[in-house]
């Protein structure tokens, strides 16, 4: 899927000259690519949300420059809410290019009818294809996964012809666990990254505490 960006040079750059075009409704933006010297453009909010929200990764640049364009990076503000910054890398048809895809499951796992629950572990995965196959979404099939399965990149079944899969074909993607198993995972990572379990009632006992 491409959309159409209508993109205007910008010559000054820095925290102002950005506040201000956020002000216009336009996000600060950069095109770089093919030995080509990078360019500093505004897009329109509109047309880039529009974009994002049909989930295209390649859009037809019209207006100040011209061509096709990889949404390579994005910079969102802190609640994830707005686009800060978009980094566009231009390409070419029938050029080969990497990109991350997001992967959702299709039917329904017999493991959860086992007890089992479904622990993503990744999201995506990436795969190197050309802009005109790329696809929105990539699945996984849940008809076969049971309880202690462990699915893994190389679980993939739709990706697009001619395209090559980027990911570690055994990078783990979901675990159908128990729920014990997936309380004790929890607890691993809590204490990897020094977080304090949350106490299930300790917000109650409080306030009765104070209530006393």
């Amino acid at each position: 899927m491409s959309e159409t960006l209508t993109v205007k040079k910008r010559d000054k750059v820095g925290t102002r000259a950005s506040d201000r075009l956020r002000a216009e409704g336009l996000c600060p933006a950069v095109l770089y690519g093919h030995n080509e010297p990078s360019v500093s453009l505004a897009v329109p909010y509109e047309q880039l949300s529009t974009t994002l929200r049909h989930g295209a990764k390649v859009v037809d640049l019209a207006g100040d420059e011209k061509g096709q364009a990889l949404l390579q990076d994005l910079q969102w503000d802190t609640f994830g809410r707005y686009v800060l910054h978009a980094d566009l890398l231009r390409v070419a048809a029938g050029e080969r290019v990497t990109v991350e895809i997001g992967v959702e499951g299709k039917g329904e796992a017999p493991g959860e009818a086992e007890g089992g629950v479904m622990t993503w572990v990744n999201h995506a995965v990436e795969i190197e294809v050309t802009p005109a196959n790329i696809p929105e979404k990539l699945h996984i099939d849940l008809s076969e996964v049971h309880l202690g399965d462990t699915v893994t990149a190389s679980a993939v079944i739709d990706l697009p012809e001619g395209a090559t899969l980027v990911t570690d074909p055994t990078r783990v993607l979901l675990n159908c666990v128990a729920p014990q198993a997936e309380e004790e995972e929890e607890t691993e990572a809590a204490a990897a990254t020094g977080a304090e379990p949350e106490l299930v009632g300790k917000k109650g006992d409080d306030e009765e505490s104070s209530d006393e």
